[in-house]
């Protein structure tokens, strides 16, 4: 029963976090994944990931993202507005990222760069 009722609540977390899957998980790995031949990674933490251990681990590690923050939801939930701007703030950031990654690989300018952020 206990197996069921964890499944179940991990199905229900995934489908809340359906946007942050989409674009701070798929979104921003297969961006990055095809942007790489066209730019360079900005981003220090996942610039040595992609150095020293490639494409994949950096995936790896966004799953591993996504359970830490399963196991870290609870607290989170307490207060309906936090979760809400967690999600919020994690998925704004896979939507920026993701469209700069695209603007890279379509017109080989970076929003970051444009907006004179790096």
């Amino acid at each position: 029963m206990e197996v069921g009722y964890a499944w179940s609540s991990f199905r229900s977390y995934l489908y809340d976090i359906r946007f942050i899957i989409l674009f701070y998980v798929i979104g921003d790995w297969a961006s990055t994944f095809y942007a790489l031949p066209f730019g360079t990674e900005y981003n220090p933490v996942p610039a040595m990931i992609l150095e020293k251990y490639g494409i994949y681990h950096l995936l790896l590690i966004k799953i591993a993202f996504i359970l830490l923050l399963f196991y870290v939801a609870p607290a989170i939930k307490t207060s309906k507005e936090r979760w809400t701007l967690t999600k919020h703030v994690i998925e704004s950031v896979g939507i920026l990222v993701t469209a700069n990654n695209l603007m890279v690989v379509w017109y080989g300018i970076s929003l970051v760069e444009t907006l004179g952020l790096v």
